[in-house]
């Protein structure tokens, strides 16, 4: 059950509907979702273990506001996860292995023509996942799954900082660089996207003051 609660207050957490400095107290969000508290305490634990709820004993309780350094550290991880892993992955890789790839990247090019932010996201990661199961690397794909929920959050407050122009750019040069098991071309396109287009958009939202949260 307290699986079951954990995603649950996740998800509501990375889509706003729990947002960023609310206070969580463990009987009402036990009443919301129908359970009992101590599955609550334990998602929420588990919550606060990845930086997603904020607690101060004796005092409260609530959804931690978005910290812009921790985003910028969390996406920089992300890109050099993925970059280690194409470095292992494309002198070896395999018919089958492009071809599942390239499944991968129409998702995120599904994702960008519809403008979808958490669809891109789950694309992407998805992506950076594919490559790690093909390495071998099971701490890779830990470590990015791990990551998501930080970057998610952010993604889905900050919908308008993305420069979707730069993300249907990104989409065709991976695929090409995929395709043509390149991984000269397929590292800088992923340079490319973690150094500067992703931070730009983390820049964006600072200065556009998109990140808002409850104070009280």
């Amino acid at each position: 059950m307290s699986d079951e609660a954990y995603a649950r207050l996740q998800d509501a957490i990375i889509n706003g509907e729990l947002r960023p400095g609310e206070r969580l107290r463990d009987y009402e969000l036990a009443e919301r979702l129908g359970t009992s508290k101590t599955p609550i305490r334990h998602a929420l634990d588990r919550l606060a273990d990845h930086g997603l709820v904020e607690m101060q004993r004796n005092r409260y309780t609530r959804v931690a506001p978005i910290d812009l350094d921790r985003v910028r550290n969390a996406v920089d991880l992300f890109g050099d996860i993925w970059i280690g892993s194409v470095r292992h992955v494309m002198p070896l890789i395999q018919d089958d292995d492009v071809a599942y790839l390239i499944d991968l990247t129409d998702e995120m090019s599904a994702a960008g023509k519809s403008r979808d932010v958490a669809r891109f996201g789950a694309a992407l990661r998805s992506a950076a996942t594919g490559f790690a199961r093909i390495e071998g690397n099971a701490a890779r794909a830990t470590i990015i799954e791990r990551l998501g929920p930080q970057i998610g959050r952010f993604s889905q407050h900050a919908k308008d900082a993305f420069d979707w122009d730069t993300v249907d750019a990104f989409v065709v040069a991976i695929r090409e660089a995929i395709t043509e098991r390149d991984a000269v071309k397929t590292r800088a396109v992923l340079v490319t996207l973690f150094d500067e287009a992703l931070p730009a958009s983390i820049d964006r939202a600072e200065e556009q003051n998109l990140i808002q949260y409850d104070e009280d």
